[in-house]
């Protein structure tokens, strides 16, 4: 995907497609977080999903809730927040509090240190592209928001036509090198459970046609003894959406599920959410982490 410079930090949350807001705007000189909290306790032990927003001015914290596990706070830049800098921080803030479905809270957490960046294009020209790039993240134009998996939109409102839009992706040009080690790891663990180069090559010319960084002729991408090795010039739009259909499709055919693999602690990545390959929510933690810890 080719963006403009990364965007400043933003100074508010941005927008997000909730099913339903729960409470809005409602200020802690008049509701205390003490009583914010207890909502909060009871909400979880019921399973919630969603998300809470706290602005004071220029300040924001942002909650993620999924299946009643609270994923943790953050701010702007993915700084990790906790409750206790939250209510010290915030103490006379403005709070929201939404559903969603746990796989866009899922979407919401994994993108939550993304910088924003501007795509290039207008709606909807820019829709091809992140449909054939796997887009994964939050489409925002004005106050409409969208949340993408592999391509597809999981909620929310697209773009007006013609509107410009910024994207919140952990898959851009600045994570390149974090997507590669996770790429090199988790193919290195699936060759440790199953031997890929023969299969591997046979995929990619198959899929060359349509990624052209796998034709095994250009050697732009290859994987040999599982190990990867990217050319530099290859961008993170190619060989990200590249890697995970041949991934796959290489899968499908030894009929093999990554599910049944042994691949350590691969799953829990954050990259592993953002490349679509399911499994555990990024970020989570194997237990109910008690809202107000």
């Amino acid at each position: 995907m080719t963006e403009s410079p990364a965007m400043p930090l933003p100074t508010t949350p941005p927008p997000l497609p909730l099913d339903r807001m729960i409470y809005a705007d409602l200020c802690t000189d008049h509701y205390p977080w003490t009583e914010i909290m207890v909502d909060l306790e009871a909400r979880q032990a019921a399973g919630f999903s969603g998300v809470l927003d706290a602005v004071q001015g220029e300040r924001w914290a942002r909650f993620v809730w999924a299946r009643g596990q609270c994923l943790g706070g953050f701010t702007s830049g993915g700084q990790a927040v906790g409750w206790a800098q939250a209510h010290g921080g915030l103490p006379r803030a403005r709070v929201r509090l939404g559903e969603c479905s746990p796989p866009v809270s899922a979407v919401i957490w994994t993108s939550r240190a993304a910088r924003a960046g501007q795509l290039p294009g207008r709606w909807p020209e820019t829709h091809l592209i992140l449909k054939h790039e796997q887009f994964y993240g939050l489409l925002v134009s004005e106050e409409l928001c969208s949340v993408w998996e592999s391509g597809q939109v999981l909620a929310g409102h697209l773009p007006d036509s013609g509107a410009l839009c910024v994207a919140y992706s952990p898959n851009t040009p600045e994570n390149r090198e974090r997507l590669l080690r996770f790429w090199r790891d988790l193919l290195a663990a699936v060759h440790n459970n199953v031997a890929l180069d023969e299969v591997w090559q046979q995929t990619c010319v198959r899929l060359s046609a349509e990624y052209p960084c796998l034709d095994p002729f250009v050697r732009d991408v290859t994987l040999r003894g599982g190990v990867l090795n990217v050319d530099p010039g290859v961008a993170v739009g190619e060989f990200r959406p590249a890697l995970q259909t041949a991934l796959r499709t290489v899968l499908l055919g030894l009929g093999v599920g990554l599910d049944n693999l042994a691949l350590g602690d691969l799953p829990n990545r954050p990259e592993w959410a953002a490349a679509g390959l399911g499994g555990p929510v990024a970020g989570a933690a194997p237990l109910r982490r008690p809202v107000g810890r």
